[in-house]
Protein backbone atom coordinates (compact mmCIF):
# COMPACT_ATOMS: atom_id res chain seq x y z
CA UNK A 1 0.00 0.00 0.00
CA UNK A 2 2.85 2.34 0.85
CA UNK A 3 4.66 1.45 -2.41
CA UNK A 4 1.56 2.15 -4.53
CA UNK A 5 1.08 5.50 -2.82
CA UNK A 6 4.68 6.46 -3.54
CA UNK A 7 4.20 5.59 -7.23
CA UNK A 8 1.06 7.73 -7.42
CA UNK A 9 2.75 10.68 -5.72
CA UNK A 10 5.72 10.39 -8.09
CA UNK A 11 3.55 10.49 -11.21
CA UNK A 12 1.45 13.39 -9.83
CA UNK A 13 4.64 15.33 -9.22
CA UNK A 14 5.90 14.70 -12.77
CA UNK A 15 2.56 15.72 -14.29
CA UNK A 16 2.45 18.93 -12.22
CA UNK A 17 6.00 19.80 -13.23
CA UNK A 18 5.18 19.23 -16.91
CA UNK A 19 2.10 21.50 -16.69
CA UNK A 20 4.16 24.26 -15.05
CA UNK A 21 6.81 24.02 -17.78
CA UNK A 22 4.15 24.25 -20.50
CA UNK A 23 2.58 27.33 -18.89
CA UNK A 24 5.94 29.06 -18.45
CA UNK A 25 6.93 28.25 -22.05
CA UNK A 26 3.64 29.58 -23.41
CA UNK A 27 3.88 32.84 -21.48
CA UNK A 28 7.56 33.45 -22.23
CA UNK A 29 7.00 35.16 -25.67
CA UNK A 30 4.46 37.51 -24.14
CA UNK A 31 6.81 38.39 -21.26
CA UNK A 32 9.65 38.92 -23.72
CA UNK A 33 7.43 40.97 -26.00
CA UNK A 34 6.30 43.22 -23.18
CA UNK A 35 9.87 43.94 -22.15
CA UNK A 36 11.47 44.16 -25.60
CA UNK A 37 10.76 47.20 -27.84
CA UNK A 38 9.17 46.60 -31.23
CA UNK A 39 11.44 47.29 -34.19
CA UNK A 40 10.09 49.56 -36.94
CA UNK A 41 12.22 49.61 -40.09
CA UNK A 42 11.98 53.09 -41.62
CA UNK A 43 13.07 53.98 -45.15
CA UNK A 44 15.14 57.19 -45.53
CA UNK A 45 15.86 59.00 -48.80
CA UNK A 46 17.11 62.44 -49.83
CA UNK A 47 14.21 64.94 -50.05
CA UNK A 48 14.88 67.89 -47.69
CA UNK A 49 13.32 69.48 -45.72
CA UNK A 50 10.78 66.65 -45.39
CA UNK A 51 13.23 63.74 -44.99
CA UNK A 52 17.01 63.40 -45.48
CA UNK A 53 20.34 62.50 -43.83
CA UNK A 54 21.87 65.57 -42.17
CA UNK A 55 25.54 66.61 -41.94
CA UNK A 56 26.00 64.44 -38.83
CA UNK A 57 24.84 61.37 -40.74
CA UNK A 58 21.52 61.18 -38.86
CA UNK A 59 17.94 61.06 -40.24
CA UNK A 60 16.31 64.49 -40.16
CA UNK A 61 13.38 66.52 -41.51
CA UNK A 62 9.68 67.14 -40.87
CA UNK A 63 8.60 63.49 -41.20
CA UNK A 64 11.41 62.31 -38.91
CA UNK A 65 10.39 64.89 -36.29
CA UNK A 66 6.78 63.66 -36.48
CA UNK A 67 7.78 59.97 -36.40
CA UNK A 68 9.99 60.44 -33.33
CA UNK A 69 7.23 62.34 -31.57
CA UNK A 70 4.43 59.80 -32.24
CA UNK A 71 6.60 56.80 -31.22
CA UNK A 72 7.88 58.32 -27.98
CA UNK A 73 6.64 56.26 -25.04
CA UNK A 74 5.26 53.50 -27.29
CA UNK A 75 8.13 50.99 -26.88
CA UNK A 76 8.87 51.20 -30.59
CA UNK A 77 12.52 51.17 -31.66
CA UNK A 78 13.19 52.94 -34.96
CA UNK A 79 15.66 51.32 -37.34
CA UNK A 80 16.59 53.55 -40.32
CA UNK A 81 17.49 52.21 -43.76
CA UNK A 82 18.94 54.82 -46.15
CA UNK A 83 18.59 54.29 -49.90
CA UNK A 84 17.14 55.79 -53.07
CA UNK A 85 13.39 56.40 -53.29
CA UNK A 86 12.87 53.93 -56.14
CA UNK A 87 14.68 51.16 -54.21
CA UNK A 88 12.81 51.89 -50.98
CA UNK A 89 9.50 51.78 -52.87
CA UNK A 90 10.24 48.21 -53.98
CA UNK A 91 11.51 47.23 -50.52
CA UNK A 92 8.24 48.44 -48.97
CA UNK A 93 6.22 46.32 -51.42
CA UNK A 94 8.29 43.25 -50.51
CA UNK A 95 8.09 43.88 -46.76
CA UNK A 96 11.83 44.49 -46.36
CA UNK A 97 11.03 47.77 -44.59
CA UNK A 98 7.95 48.54 -42.48
CA UNK A 99 7.28 52.20 -43.27
CA UNK A 100 8.27 54.76 -45.90
CA UNK A 101 7.57 58.41 -44.94
CA UNK A 102 6.56 61.18 -47.35
CA UNK A 103 4.41 59.21 -49.82
CA UNK A 104 1.89 61.18 -51.92
CA UNK A 105 -1.59 59.70 -52.12
CA UNK A 106 -2.81 57.85 -55.21
CA UNK A 107 -5.38 55.09 -55.68
CA UNK A 108 -2.69 52.64 -56.76
CA UNK A 109 -0.54 53.32 -53.70
CA UNK A 110 -3.55 53.11 -51.41
CA UNK A 111 -4.12 49.57 -52.65
CA UNK A 112 -0.44 48.54 -52.47
CA UNK A 113 0.24 49.95 -49.00
CA UNK A 114 -1.52 51.00 -45.80
CA UNK A 115 -1.44 54.81 -45.71
CA UNK A 116 -1.55 56.78 -42.47
CA UNK A 117 -3.77 59.80 -41.92
CA UNK A 118 -2.49 62.81 -43.94
CA UNK A 119 0.59 64.47 -42.45
CA UNK A 120 1.09 67.38 -44.89
CA UNK A 121 -0.68 69.01 -47.85
CA UNK A 122 1.36 69.64 -50.97
CA UNK A 123 1.22 70.37 -54.68
CA UNK A 124 3.38 69.80 -57.72
CA UNK A 125 5.25 72.92 -58.89
CA UNK A 126 7.50 73.74 -61.85
CA UNK A 127 11.04 75.01 -61.14
CA UNK A 128 13.31 76.57 -63.78
CA UNK A 129 16.36 78.80 -64.22
CA UNK A 130 16.63 82.30 -65.67
CA UNK A 131 17.40 80.75 -69.07
CA UNK A 132 14.05 78.94 -69.30
CA UNK A 133 11.08 81.10 -68.31
CA UNK A 134 7.80 79.19 -67.80
CA UNK A 135 4.73 81.17 -66.73
CA UNK A 136 1.88 78.80 -67.66
CA UNK A 137 1.31 75.12 -68.29
CA UNK A 138 1.36 75.39 -72.10
CA UNK A 139 4.91 76.80 -71.85
CA UNK A 140 6.01 73.23 -71.06
CA UNK A 141 5.39 72.33 -74.73
CA UNK A 142 8.56 70.88 -76.38
CA UNK A 143 10.46 71.23 -73.08
CA UNK A 144 12.76 68.69 -71.40
CA UNK A 145 11.32 67.99 -67.95
CA UNK A 146 13.12 66.33 -65.03
CA UNK A 147 11.41 64.31 -62.28
CA UNK A 148 12.36 62.01 -59.39
CA UNK A 149 12.26 58.38 -60.52
CA UNK A 150 9.25 56.32 -59.30
CA UNK A 151 7.72 59.44 -57.71
CA UNK A 152 4.11 60.61 -57.89
CA UNK A 153 5.34 63.53 -60.02
CA UNK A 154 6.79 61.14 -62.61
CA UNK A 155 3.51 59.25 -62.96
CA UNK A 156 1.48 62.48 -63.21
CA UNK A 157 3.70 64.26 -65.75
CA UNK A 158 3.90 61.14 -67.98
CA UNK A 159 0.18 60.30 -68.01
CA UNK A 160 -1.83 63.43 -67.30
CA UNK A 161 -0.41 66.89 -68.08
CA UNK A 162 0.29 66.38 -71.79
CA UNK A 163 -3.19 64.96 -72.45
CA UNK A 164 -5.06 67.63 -70.45
CA UNK A 165 -3.21 70.52 -72.11
CA UNK A 166 -2.59 69.06 -75.61
CA UNK A 167 1.18 69.56 -75.40
CA UNK A 168 4.26 67.41 -75.99
CA UNK A 169 7.46 67.19 -73.95
CA UNK A 170 10.17 64.72 -72.96
CA UNK A 171 10.48 63.37 -69.42
CA UNK A 172 13.88 62.61 -67.83
CA UNK A 173 13.83 60.56 -64.61
CA UNK A 174 16.58 60.92 -61.98
CA UNK A 175 17.43 58.77 -58.98
CA UNK A 176 17.96 61.77 -56.66
CA UNK A 177 17.27 65.50 -56.54
CA UNK A 178 21.03 66.08 -56.64
CA UNK A 179 21.21 64.64 -60.14
CA UNK A 180 18.09 66.46 -61.36
CA UNK A 181 19.26 69.85 -60.04
CA UNK A 182 22.70 69.39 -61.66
CA UNK A 183 20.97 68.58 -64.96
CA UNK A 184 18.83 71.73 -64.71
CA UNK A 185 21.81 73.99 -63.99
CA UNK A 186 23.83 72.39 -66.81
CA UNK A 187 20.97 72.97 -69.31
CA UNK A 188 20.41 69.25 -69.81
CA UNK A 189 16.75 69.80 -68.93
CA UNK A 190 14.56 72.93 -69.18
CA UNK A 191 12.41 72.44 -66.08
CA UNK A 192 12.24 70.42 -62.88
CA UNK A 193 8.97 69.05 -61.47
CA UNK A 194 8.90 68.65 -57.68
CA UNK A 195 6.56 69.14 -54.75
CA UNK A 196 6.28 72.55 -53.09
CA UNK A 197 8.63 71.61 -50.23
CA UNK A 198 11.52 71.45 -52.69
CA UNK A 199 11.54 75.26 -52.49
CA UNK A 200 12.59 75.05 -48.81
CA UNK A 201 15.45 72.64 -49.46
CA UNK A 202 19.11 73.46 -49.85
CA UNK A 203 18.89 72.44 -53.52
CA UNK A 204 16.66 75.42 -54.38
CA UNK A 205 19.38 78.07 -54.35
CA UNK A 206 19.57 81.44 -56.12
CA UNK A 207 19.96 79.78 -59.53
CA UNK A 208 16.69 77.83 -59.23
CA UNK A 209 13.50 79.85 -59.85
CA UNK A 210 10.04 78.70 -58.69
CA UNK A 211 7.42 79.38 -61.35
CA UNK A 212 3.75 80.15 -60.74
CA UNK A 213 2.71 76.90 -62.49
CA UNK A 214 1.00 74.54 -60.02
CA UNK A 215 -0.11 71.22 -61.52
CA UNK A 216 -1.66 68.98 -58.84
CA UNK A 217 -2.70 69.09 -55.20
CA UNK A 218 -1.94 66.07 -53.01
CA UNK A 219 -1.60 64.82 -49.43
CA UNK A 220 1.54 63.23 -47.95
CA UNK A 221 1.44 60.16 -45.67
CA UNK A 222 3.45 57.49 -43.87
CA UNK A 223 3.13 54.38 -46.08
CA UNK A 224 3.18 51.01 -44.26
CA UNK A 225 3.93 47.65 -45.79
CA UNK A 226 0.95 45.28 -45.94
CA UNK A 227 3.15 42.93 -43.87
CA UNK A 228 3.63 45.50 -41.09
CA UNK A 229 1.95 45.04 -37.72
CA UNK A 230 -1.47 46.81 -37.83
CA UNK A 231 -0.82 47.99 -34.25
CA UNK A 232 1.89 50.31 -35.63
CA UNK A 233 -0.57 52.02 -37.94
CA UNK A 234 -3.20 52.41 -35.23
CA UNK A 235 -0.71 53.87 -32.71
CA UNK A 236 0.85 56.30 -35.18
CA UNK A 237 -2.51 57.48 -36.59
CA UNK A 238 -3.82 58.12 -33.08
CA UNK A 239 -0.73 60.11 -32.07
CA UNK A 240 -0.64 62.14 -35.31
CA UNK A 241 -4.23 63.24 -34.62
CA UNK A 242 -3.17 64.37 -31.14
CA UNK A 243 -0.29 66.38 -32.64
CA UNK A 244 -2.69 68.15 -35.02
CA UNK A 245 -5.02 69.11 -32.20
CA UNK A 246 -2.28 70.71 -30.08
CA UNK A 247 -0.94 74.04 -31.47
CA UNK A 248 2.12 73.67 -29.21
CA UNK A 249 2.96 70.14 -30.41
CA UNK A 250 6.18 68.93 -32.01
CA UNK A 251 4.44 68.94 -35.40
CA UNK A 252 3.91 72.72 -35.50
CA UNK A 253 7.34 73.35 -33.97
CA UNK A 254 8.87 71.30 -36.78
CA UNK A 255 7.01 73.28 -39.47
CA UNK A 256 8.21 76.57 -38.01
CA UNK A 257 11.78 75.27 -37.74
CA UNK A 258 12.08 74.04 -41.31
CA UNK A 259 10.01 76.71 -43.06
CA UNK A 260 11.75 79.62 -41.30
CA UNK A 261 15.15 78.39 -42.41
CA UNK A 262 14.51 79.63 -45.93
CA UNK A 263 12.77 82.44 -47.70
CA UNK A 264 8.97 82.57 -47.78
CA UNK A 265 7.48 81.03 -50.91
CA UNK A 266 5.91 83.52 -53.28
CA UNK A 267 4.92 82.49 -56.81
CA UNK A 268 6.55 84.46 -59.62
CA UNK A 269 3.12 85.53 -60.91
CA UNK A 270 2.36 87.20 -57.55
CA UNK A 271 5.69 89.09 -57.69
CA UNK A 272 4.81 90.42 -61.15
CA UNK A 273 1.34 91.34 -59.89
CA UNK A 274 2.80 93.39 -57.01
CA UNK A 275 5.22 95.13 -59.39
CA UNK A 276 2.37 95.91 -61.77
CA UNK A 277 0.23 97.28 -58.96
CA UNK A 278 3.04 99.57 -57.86
CA UNK A 279 3.40 100.91 -61.40
CA UNK A 280 -0.37 101.45 -61.64
CA UNK A 281 -0.40 103.42 -58.40
CA UNK A 282 2.40 105.64 -59.69
CA UNK A 283 0.49 106.28 -62.94
CA UNK A 284 -2.65 107.11 -61.00
CA UNK A 285 -0.82 109.57 -58.71
CA UNK A 286 0.73 111.29 -61.73
CA UNK A 287 -2.66 111.38 -63.41
CA UNK A 288 -4.18 112.94 -60.26
CA UNK A 289 -1.57 115.72 -60.14
CA UNK A 290 -2.16 116.61 -63.79
CA UNK A 291 -5.92 116.54 -63.29
CA UNK A 292 -5.80 118.85 -60.25
CA UNK A 293 -3.65 121.35 -62.17
CA UNK A 294 -6.19 121.41 -65.00
CA UNK A 295 -9.07 122.01 -62.58
CA UNK A 296 -7.18 124.84 -60.87
CA UNK A 297 -6.31 126.53 -64.19
CA UNK A 298 -9.89 126.31 -65.45
CA UNK A 299 -11.30 127.75 -62.21
CA UNK A 300 -8.86 130.69 -62.31
CA UNK A 301 -9.77 131.47 -65.91
CA UNK A 302 -13.49 131.56 -65.10
CA UNK A 303 -12.94 133.90 -62.13
CA UNK A 304 -11.28 136.50 -64.41
CA UNK A 305 -14.30 136.77 -66.67
CA UNK A 306 -17.11 139.28 -66.25
CA UNK A 307 -20.66 138.95 -65.01
CA UNK A 308 -21.84 137.55 -68.34
CA UNK A 309 -19.77 134.42 -67.58
CA UNK A 310 -21.04 133.93 -64.01
CA UNK A 311 -23.22 131.02 -65.12
CA UNK A 312 -20.16 129.34 -66.61
CA UNK A 313 -18.35 129.91 -63.31
CA UNK A 314 -21.12 128.20 -61.37
CA UNK A 315 -20.93 125.25 -63.75
CA UNK A 316 -17.17 125.06 -63.27
CA UNK A 317 -17.61 124.95 -59.50
CA UNK A 318 -20.04 122.11 -59.94
CA UNK A 319 -17.51 120.48 -62.25
CA UNK A 320 -14.83 120.86 -59.58
CA UNK A 321 -17.09 119.18 -57.01
CA UNK A 322 -17.78 116.30 -59.35
CA UNK A 323 -14.12 115.94 -60.22
CA UNK A 324 -13.30 115.67 -56.52
CA UNK A 325 -15.94 112.95 -56.30
CA UNK A 326 -14.28 111.28 -59.27
CA UNK A 327 -10.90 111.36 -57.54
CA UNK A 328 -12.38 109.94 -54.35
CA UNK A 329 -14.03 107.23 -56.42
CA UNK A 330 -10.75 106.42 -58.18
CA UNK A 331 -8.92 106.30 -54.86
CA UNK A 332 -11.51 103.87 -53.51
CA UNK A 333 -11.51 101.75 -56.68
CA UNK A 334 -7.72 101.29 -56.47
CA UNK A 335 -7.25 101.11 -52.70
CA UNK A 336 -10.04 98.58 -52.01
CA UNK A 337 -8.87 95.77 -54.36
CA UNK A 338 -5.22 96.46 -53.48
CA UNK A 339 -5.98 96.00 -49.79
CA UNK A 340 -7.77 92.76 -50.63
CA UNK A 341 -4.87 91.48 -52.76
CA UNK A 342 -2.08 92.33 -50.31
CA UNK A 343 -4.07 91.23 -47.27
CA UNK A 344 -4.96 87.80 -48.60
CA UNK A 345 -1.43 87.28 -50.02
CA UNK A 346 -0.14 87.69 -46.45
CA UNK A 347 -2.76 85.21 -45.19
CA UNK A 348 -1.50 82.61 -47.69
CA UNK A 349 1.80 82.45 -45.71
CA UNK A 350 -0.01 80.87 -42.73
CA UNK A 351 1.22 77.22 -42.56
CA UNK A 352 -1.95 76.17 -40.71
CA UNK A 353 -4.20 77.37 -43.54
CA UNK A 354 -6.52 74.70 -44.96
CA UNK A 355 -6.64 73.96 -48.68
CA UNK A 356 -10.26 75.18 -48.79
CA UNK A 357 -9.26 78.53 -47.29
CA UNK A 358 -6.32 78.82 -49.70
CA UNK A 359 -8.60 78.38 -52.70
CA UNK A 360 -11.06 80.91 -51.24
CA UNK A 361 -8.28 83.47 -50.71
CA UNK A 362 -6.86 82.92 -54.22
CA UNK A 363 -10.38 83.48 -55.63
CA UNK A 364 -10.65 86.78 -53.73
CA UNK A 365 -7.20 87.83 -55.00
CA UNK A 366 -8.23 87.06 -58.60
CA UNK A 367 -11.53 88.97 -58.26
CA UNK A 368 -9.79 92.00 -56.72
CA UNK A 369 -7.11 91.90 -59.43
CA UNK A 370 -9.76 91.92 -62.19
CA UNK A 371 -11.53 94.88 -60.55
CA UNK A 372 -8.27 96.82 -60.25
CA UNK A 373 -7.26 95.96 -63.82
CA UNK A 374 -10.60 97.25 -65.17
CA UNK A 375 -10.12 100.55 -63.31
CA UNK A 376 -6.55 100.98 -64.59
CA UNK A 377 -7.64 100.10 -68.14
CA UNK A 378 -10.33 102.81 -68.00
CA UNK A 379 -7.82 105.41 -66.78
CA UNK A 380 -5.30 104.47 -69.47
CA UNK A 381 -7.95 104.40 -72.22
CA UNK A 382 -9.35 107.86 -71.40
CA UNK A 383 -5.77 109.16 -71.25
CA UNK A 384 -5.10 107.74 -74.73
CA UNK A 385 -8.25 109.42 -76.04
CA UNK A 386 -7.28 112.74 -74.41
CA UNK A 387 -3.80 112.61 -75.98
CA UNK A 388 -5.03 111.51 -79.45
CA UNK A 389 -3.00 108.29 -79.34
CA UNK A 390 -5.75 106.00 -80.67
CA UNK A 391 -5.55 105.26 -84.41
CA UNK A 392 -8.66 104.36 -86.42
CA UNK A 393 -8.27 101.35 -88.74
CA UNK A 394 -11.31 101.36 -90.99
CA UNK A 395 -12.54 98.29 -92.86
CA UNK A 396 -15.82 96.84 -94.07
CA UNK A 397 -17.74 95.51 -91.06
CA UNK A 398 -20.93 93.45 -91.12
CA UNK A 399 -22.67 95.17 -88.21
CA UNK A 400 -25.63 92.77 -88.24
CA UNK A 401 -23.32 89.82 -87.74
CA UNK A 402 -21.28 91.70 -85.11
CA UNK A 403 -24.36 92.77 -83.12
CA UNK A 404 -25.71 89.23 -83.24
CA UNK A 405 -22.42 87.98 -81.80
CA UNK A 406 -22.56 90.59 -79.01
CA UNK A 407 -26.16 89.60 -78.29
CA UNK A 408 -25.18 85.94 -77.87
CA UNK A 409 -22.20 86.86 -75.67
CA UNK A 410 -24.36 88.90 -73.26
CA UNK A 411 -27.30 86.47 -73.06
CA UNK A 412 -25.79 84.50 -70.18
CA UNK A 413 -24.83 87.64 -68.23
CA UNK A 414 -28.37 88.99 -68.51
CA UNK A 415 -29.88 85.65 -67.51
CA UNK A 416 -27.62 85.41 -64.45
CA UNK A 417 -29.09 88.71 -63.26
CA UNK A 418 -32.65 87.66 -64.07
CA UNK A 419 -32.99 90.06 -67.03
CA UNK A 420 -34.31 89.55 -70.55
CA UNK A 421 -32.08 90.52 -73.48
CA UNK A 422 -33.62 91.41 -76.87
CA UNK A 423 -32.07 92.16 -80.27
CA UNK A 424 -34.11 94.40 -82.61
CA UNK A 425 -32.39 94.45 -86.00
CA UNK A 426 -34.06 96.73 -88.62
CA UNK A 427 -31.23 97.17 -91.14
CA UNK A 428 -31.87 96.02 -94.73
CA UNK A 429 -29.51 93.35 -96.01
CA UNK A 430 -27.81 95.79 -98.39
CA UNK A 431 -27.13 98.17 -95.49
CA UNK A 432 -25.63 95.58 -93.11
CA UNK A 433 -22.02 96.38 -94.10
CA UNK A 434 -20.47 99.73 -93.12
CA UNK A 435 -16.94 101.10 -93.22
CA UNK A 436 -15.65 101.64 -89.68
CA UNK A 437 -13.13 100.43 -87.08
CA UNK A 438 -14.49 97.04 -85.94
CA UNK A 439 -12.62 97.00 -82.58
CA UNK A 440 -13.77 100.49 -81.56
CA UNK A 441 -17.34 99.79 -82.71
CA UNK A 442 -17.43 96.56 -80.67
CA UNK A 443 -15.98 98.33 -77.61
CA UNK A 444 -18.73 100.99 -77.76
CA UNK A 445 -21.49 98.39 -77.60
CA UNK A 446 -19.65 96.37 -74.93
CA UNK A 447 -19.41 99.38 -72.59
CA UNK A 448 -23.05 100.39 -73.17
CA UNK A 449 -24.29 96.82 -72.55
CA UNK A 450 -22.17 96.45 -69.40
CA UNK A 451 -23.55 99.76 -68.10
CA UNK A 452 -27.10 98.61 -68.81
CA UNK A 453 -26.49 95.38 -66.89
CA UNK A 454 -24.94 97.25 -63.96
CA UNK A 455 -27.76 99.75 -63.49
CA UNK A 456 -30.72 97.47 -64.30
CA UNK A 457 -32.03 95.26 -61.52
CA UNK A 458 -35.22 94.01 -63.15
CA UNK A 459 -36.93 94.10 -66.53
CA UNK A 460 -35.10 93.91 -69.82
CA UNK A 461 -32.31 95.24 -72.04
CA UNK A 462 -32.55 95.73 -75.79
CA UNK A 463 -29.93 96.45 -78.47
CA UNK A 464 -30.83 97.34 -82.00
CA UNK A 465 -30.17 99.29 -85.20
CA UNK A 466 -32.06 101.08 -87.96
CA UNK A 467 -31.64 103.58 -90.82
CA UNK A 468 -32.50 107.24 -90.38
CA UNK A 469 -31.74 109.55 -93.31
CA UNK A 470 -28.03 109.38 -94.15
CA UNK A 471 -27.14 107.62 -90.87
CA UNK A 472 -27.02 104.20 -89.34
CA UNK A 473 -28.49 104.53 -85.84
CA UNK A 474 -27.61 102.06 -83.08
CA UNK A 475 -29.00 101.94 -79.55
CA UNK A 476 -29.01 100.17 -76.17
CA UNK A 477 -32.21 100.41 -74.15
CA UNK A 478 -32.74 99.36 -70.51
CA UNK A 479 -35.37 99.50 -67.75
CA UNK A 480 -32.86 100.54 -65.10
CA UNK A 481 -32.59 103.38 -62.61
CA UNK A 482 -32.55 106.13 -65.24
CA UNK A 483 -30.78 109.51 -65.20
CA UNK A 484 -32.07 112.82 -63.80
CA UNK A 485 -32.78 115.44 -66.49
CA UNK A 486 -30.18 117.86 -65.06
CA UNK A 487 -27.46 115.23 -65.52
CA UNK A 488 -28.18 114.19 -69.13
CA UNK A 489 -25.68 116.61 -70.64
CA UNK A 490 -22.93 115.99 -68.05
CA UNK A 491 -22.74 112.20 -68.11
CA UNK A 492 -20.63 112.16 -71.30
CA UNK A 493 -18.17 114.82 -70.13
CA UNK A 494 -14.72 113.54 -69.38
CA UNK A 495 -13.93 113.43 -65.67
CA UNK A 496 -17.36 114.89 -64.82
CA UNK A 497 -19.46 111.78 -65.33
CA UNK A 498 -19.67 110.60 -61.74
CA UNK A 499 -23.08 110.81 -60.10
CA UNK A 500 -22.46 111.62 -56.46
CA UNK A 501 -25.46 109.56 -55.34
CA UNK A 502 -24.40 106.49 -57.31
CA UNK A 503 -20.63 106.52 -56.86
CA UNK A 504 -20.63 104.16 -53.89
CA UNK A 505 -23.72 102.09 -54.68
CA UNK A 506 -22.13 100.77 -57.85
CA UNK A 507 -18.52 99.68 -58.45
CA UNK A 508 -16.56 101.13 -61.35
CA UNK A 509 -14.53 104.14 -62.42
CA UNK A 510 -17.44 106.10 -63.95
CA UNK A 511 -15.39 106.72 -67.10
CA UNK A 512 -17.31 104.35 -69.37
CA UNK A 513 -19.58 106.92 -71.09
CA UNK A 514 -16.71 109.39 -71.47
CA UNK A 515 -14.73 106.63 -73.24
CA UNK A 516 -17.75 105.82 -75.43
CA UNK A 517 -18.13 109.48 -76.46
CA UNK A 518 -14.42 109.64 -77.28
CA UNK A 519 -14.67 106.50 -79.42
CA UNK A 520 -17.71 107.82 -81.33
CA UNK A 521 -15.98 111.15 -82.02
CA UNK A 522 -13.04 109.19 -83.47
CA UNK A 523 -15.53 107.52 -85.85
CA UNK A 524 -17.05 110.94 -86.77
CA UNK A 525 -20.37 109.96 -85.21
CA UNK A 526 -22.63 111.43 -82.53
CA UNK A 527 -24.22 110.15 -79.33
CA UNK A 528 -27.27 111.17 -77.28
CA UNK A 529 -29.50 109.76 -74.55
CA UNK A 530 -33.17 109.68 -73.56
CA UNK A 531 -33.90 108.82 -69.96
CA UNK A 532 -36.36 109.08 -67.09
CA UNK A 533 -35.54 108.28 -63.45
CA UNK A 534 -36.73 104.82 -62.29
CA UNK A 535 -37.98 103.99 -65.82
CA UNK A 536 -34.80 103.45 -67.78
CA UNK A 537 -32.58 104.92 -70.47
CA UNK A 538 -31.92 104.66 -74.20
CA UNK A 539 -28.40 105.44 -75.47
CA UNK A 540 -28.25 106.21 -79.21
CA UNK A 541 -25.27 106.74 -81.48
CA UNK A 542 -25.17 107.28 -85.23
CA UNK A 543 -22.58 106.72 -87.97
CA UNK A 544 -22.69 107.91 -91.58
CA UNK A 545 -23.94 105.42 -94.18
CA UNK A 546 -21.63 104.17 -96.94
CA UNK A 547 -21.96 106.08 -100.19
Amino acid sequence: MTFQRSIILYFNYRILSLVLLILIGASFPFILSAKSPKHLRVGIYDNPPKIFINEKGLPDGIFIDVLKSVTTGEAIKLEYINSRWSDLYIMLQQGEIDVLPDMAYSQERDSLFTLSVPVLSSWIQVFTTSESIINKTVDLNTKRIGVLKASNQEEYIKKKVNIDNNIQYTVHSFETYTHSVDALKNNQIDALIADRFFYFSEYCDEEILPSGVILQNSTLHFAFSKKANPEYVEVINKNIAQLYNNPQSDFYKSLLKWFNKHRTILPESIKWLIAGLSLCVFIFLLFTVVLRKRVKAKTKSLEEKNKELMLAKEKAEESNQLKSAFLRNMYHEIRTPMNGILGFINLLDNPQLTEENKQEYIGIINKSSERLLNTINDIIEISRIESNQIEVHSSEVDVVELLNELYNNFLAKAANKGLELHYNQQLPTEESVITTDQTIFSNIFTILLNNALKFTNEGSIELGSYIEGHDHVFYVKDTGIGIPSDRLNAIFDRFVSVNLQLSRRYEGSGLGLAIVKGYIELLNGSIWVESEPEKGSIFYFSLRRNR
